[in-house]
């Protein structure tokens, strides 16, 4: 379906409240809705074309607010065998994800206004679904940060404990100035919340062990003190201050607290801590290895009660892919991420007619929130005006994650054999079909950021 035409999504089934489904059309106009309505209730141009939804859920496209697709669009071998924009993108659309917010932590990073340009340029020609890029906090780059802004990041990361690549801001009172200069210029601070100094303790204490699990040599207290001190700088200058994949009951309680103060923190939770706790290192060994890391049963069921009570705010995959080859290294060697972006969606779905959370939370915490938090204007709703971004989902069939029709180049999952119920049969991007049963459909993303208006 090229843009610009008309077509009415008829038999669709959307989410109401909780996990209740509602017949409904929904009218397609160029690249946005023109209307979303029960069935018979809207004025339909007789040279609509009519797609029969077959009684299958359509959701908003997903927006993943964390994901490294490891492409700066500088080339770059080694970062080429994990995964780049072209591969990347398609196993976003073939999971019902529309659009992708990219972490700056490639090779080169994303630290500078021409590093920005160049990864947003490559992106624009390469990319399946809608992107935006994060800017990066560096030790000396404090004032180029708001020229990226100026130029389209949708945020700025910045890792006050070390992570994949170089980007390390561990000095508190550094940490400090570019909370001051977010809330000055306006954007949202997100932040890889694990304290550095209590990770160099733990790491020295455990580096004579051949393989201990992740969560001893990075332990929940490194992230309780990195996220307590975040809200105190929050609280200090109001920045707007997102904690990236939240793991432990610790920080829930206090971004809990911080939001009944007022505060403008927002949390986020990756599927892989809902899913897996940390004795599933047991099994799948350096695979399950991310930072942060697995954590206990108790930490588990906190973050499930964050998702429902309204705590989290977000589900960011975290897609970190590596190769199986990198992840196969003796334990200090091996590198830490998971794949995420074509599981994330069935395993939410699974989860909500399992009764642990709701289809409405899900289209809260994957769609709506972080197109609010995000400035993403026309993104995440189900309703006239909004992009046209849509996946149709189909409740019952239940099939097991494989990993050779993963279009992710890492070629693995963490979740293979898991049998999973909600699989994206469809993507549309702004009104495009980008992916149809297995195949995706290429190369009509765009940039998307806090400075772009809907003019519907």
């Amino acid at each position: 379906m090229s843009p610009g035409g008309r077509f009415l999504l008829t038999h669709a089934r959307i989410v109401a409240h909780g996990n209740s489904l509602q017949d409904a059309e929904i009218l397609v106009e160029g690249e946005r809705i023109a209307g979303v309505g029960k069935p018979g209730e809207l004025h339909v141009p007789t040279d609509a074309i009519v797609v029969d939804v077959r009684k299958h859920l359509v959701l908003p496209g997903l927006i993943d607010p964390h994901v490294h697709l490891r492409d700066s669009g500088v080339p770059h071998a080694e970062e080429r065998q994990k995964e780049d924009f072209v591969s990347g993108t398609k196993a976003a659309v073939a999971g019902g994800v529309t659009t992708v917010l990219d972490m700056p932590n490639t090779l080169p990073p994303t630290t500078s206004l021409a590093a920005f340009k160049t990864k947003r340029d490559h992106a624009a020609k390469t990319s399946f679904c809608d992107f935006g890029l994060y800017a990066g906090a560096a030790q000396d780059n404090l004032a180029a940060v708001p020229a990226m802004i100026r130029a389209g990041a949708v945020a700025c990361k910045m890792y006050v404990g070390s992570s994949t690549g170089n980007l390390l801001v561990a000095e508190s009172t550094l940490e400090e100035t570019f909370f001051k200069s977010a809330a000055e210029n306006d954007y949202v601070l997100a932040i890889h919340a694990e304290d550095q100094a209590c990770l160099e303790k733990h790491a020295a204490f455990y580096d004579d062990k051949k393989a201990p699990r992740h969560n001893e040599v990075r332990p929940p207290e490194c992230a309780e003190l990195a996220v307590a001190r975040a809200i105190s700088f929050a609280r200090t200058y109001r920045t707007k201050t997102y904690v990236c994949h939240s793991s432990t009951a610790a920080e829930a309680g206090l971004i809990r607290a911080a939001k009944a103060e007022g505060l403008p923190v927002f949390m986020e939770v990756a599927p892989h801590h809902l899913f897996f706790d940390q004795s599933e290192h047991d099994v799948q060994h350096n695979r399950v290895r991310m930072n942060p890391p697995l954590r206990s049963r108790a930490d588990v069921k906190a973050l499930w009660t964050a998702l429902n009570d309204g705590t989290a705010d977000t589900i960011g995959t975290d897609h970190a892919p590596h190769t199986l080859e990198q992840k196969r290294k003796p334990y200090w060697e091996a590198p830490s991420g998971v794949p995420g972006l074509e599981t994330v969606l069935p395993l939410l779905v699974t989860a909500a007619l399992g009764e642990k959370t709701t289809l409405e939370r899900v289209q809260q915490l994957c769609c709506q929130n972080p197109a609010r938090i995000f400035g993403l204007q026309g993104k995440g709703r189900l309703e006239a005006g909004c992009d046209a971004d849509l996946v149709f989902v189909d409740l019952d069939v239940e099939k097991a994650v494989g990993e050779s029709t993963l279009f992710t180049r890492c070629g693995w999952s963490p979740y293979a054999g898991m049998r999973l119920r909600g699989w994206p049969l469809k993507t549309y991007l702004r009104g495009r079909l980008v992916f149809d049963r297995g195949q995706p459909f290429g190369h009509f993303g765009k940039m998307v950021s806090p400075l772009q208006t809907n003019t519907a």
